[in-house]
């Protein structure tokens, strides 16, 4: 099927490029040093994990986690030059699951952004009969993800506070501010914060941009439009937040491409 194909080698090329940003940031298996903090919160999963000693046995032994991340590679390699073969696809979803097991597990921070791209491997594991309700769960997932932020926000009423887009540049741009005080983006933040109403508007349209998402709840017809906004968003949160969420932009295209069932089988729009 080329739709599928052609979403499947997509995908694949986007989490590519984050493999190599993740070699190029010094966050592979090989790369970690042997570290010995975790932080399994109170997941079952982690624990699992950590009970088994799986995380333990590939970082602190570095021919183990050089074989663990060329595996990685060479899985989504082989998933993009040939989609149509699950074993490739359900072989990388299961190695870049322990990955998130184990970065997660030695930042000491569950990072979310990450999942996006785990998420998004699920549809193409499947038959092609199967294929087009995982596309949509996913797409479902990604509608929920922004609305959860948007309501996350509204009903703990911290958008509302006047002074709330400030207090979020202090906290995360304070090392920055003061080692980089010269710089562009440093003068940046400092018109910003010499202009509080400027910044708390940015920070209510990302919060009104982030609600428009639960109209992909009751239609698809607005689907261009949220998708631009899913790019955007991750724009704005590493720009006045520091947060890096450029992973989820994987999880966009479910919201670019629709997907129907035909006699034939699934077809696109």
């Amino acid at each position: 099927m080329f739709q599928r194909t052609l979403l499947c080698r997509l995908v694949f090329a986007f989490i590519f490029f984050f493999l190599l940003y993740y070699q190029y940031s010094n966050t592979m298996a090989h790369q970690l040093q042997s570290p010995v903090l975790i932080f399994p919160y109170v997941d079952i999963t982690y624990w699992i994990f950590h009970l088994l000693k799986i995380p333990d046995f590939i970082t602190h032994n570095y021919f183990a986690a050089s074989c663990f991340d060329s595996l990685l590679f060479i899985t989504c390699i082989l998933s993009f030059l040939f989609p149509g073969r699950r074993i490739f696809i359900t072989s990388f979803f299961i190695l870049y699951f322990t990955y998130y097991i184990i970065f997660n597990s030695y930042a000491t921070q569950h990072t979310h952004s990450k999942a996006g791209m785990l998420l998004a491997t699920i549809p193409f594991m499947v038959p092609d009969k199967m294929f087009y309700y995982l596309w949509e769960a996913t797409r479902y997932f990604t509608l929920f993800i922004y609305t959860d932020a948007f309501l996350w926000k509204l009903l703990r009423f911290s958008i509302f506070k006047k002074d709330h887009g400030s207090l979020v540049i202090k906290k995360n741009f304070a090392g920055f501010l003061y080692y980089n005080s010269n710089s562009y983006l440093a003068n940046s933040f400092k018109w910003l914060l010499e202009h509080p109403v400027i910044i708390q508007t940015i920070f209510l349209a990302g919060f009104m941009l982030e609600g428009c998402f639960i109209i992909g709840f009751f239609t698809k017809r607005f689907d261009k439009y949220l998708f631009v906004i899913s790019i955007l968003l991750p724009v704005g949160f590493l720009y006045l937040s520091d947060a890096f969420f450029f992973e989820l932009l994987v999880l966009s295209f479910t919201l670019n491409v629709q997907l129907k069932l035909s006699n034939a089988g699934i077809a696109a729009v």
